[in-house]
């Protein structure tokens, strides 16, 4: 596609849209929105806040929210217009690849890894776009957009197997969830997911 180009859209691209607007924007609103729910349990020392440790969530959720929201905006203005340009599908592509890169470095062990990152949308998303439009945006983008996925798996082979989650098995990740404050239930949840049995 050239730049000033228009590219109408068909109706994989409409679902494709569809489901990041519902997805992406909703989440980056609530997100965005979710700003007085109670502090999460890791952020407390001594009974109080750490203020450095909010901050950092804070951050952390708020980028995210950003991310999210990016991606659903887009998605909600192609909609809108009934078409999309070169730059638009360029950015649902970056948007996908970086969240993608996340997944990827925080991979968990065993079945929950497995679970989590295909029933993730962004990587069913991103191989439709990867497959059917590829063809439409420039050759860097899509070479920036590889580059984000293998540098996510790098750092989970060189970083998060070996010192993240350390031994890596789903019994660490267990006992540091329940050590941060986790909810049982939502530990029970994990289990479940898992294949965990006590």
């Amino acid at each position: 596609m050239e730049a000033n180009e228009l590219l109408e859209l068909t109706t994989l691209l409409k679902v494709i849209l569809w489901i990041e607007l519902i997805v992406y924007l909703g989440i980056g609103i609530f997100e965005i929105l979710d700003s007085f729910s109670k502090e999460k349990p890791w952020n407390l020392r001594n009974g109080k806040i750490n203020s450095y440790l909010a901050m950092r969530e804070v951050t952390s959720y708020k980028m995210h929210a950003s991310v999210c929201f990016l991606l659903g905006f887009v998605a909600l203005n192609a909609l809108m217009e009934g078409a999309v340009t070169r730059f638009e599908l360029e950015l649902i592509f970056i948007s996908l690849a970086l969240i993608m890169m996340l997944l990827w470095m925080i991979i968990l062990p065993g079945r929950l890894g497995f679970i989590v990152l295909f029933s993730k949308p962004e990587t069913t998303l991103q191989i439709i776009m990867f497959v059917f439009f590829a063809d439409l945006i420039r050759p860097w983008v899509l070479y920036l957009c590889v580059f984000l996925n293998l540098w996510g798996l790098l750092v989970y082979f060189l970083h998060t197997r070996k010192e993240s989650i350390s031994p890596y098995e789903y019994k660490t990740i267990r006992n540091d969830a329940l050590e941060a404050g986790l909810e049982e239930s939502k530990v029970e949840t994990m289990d479940k997911a898992a294949g965990f049995i006590k």
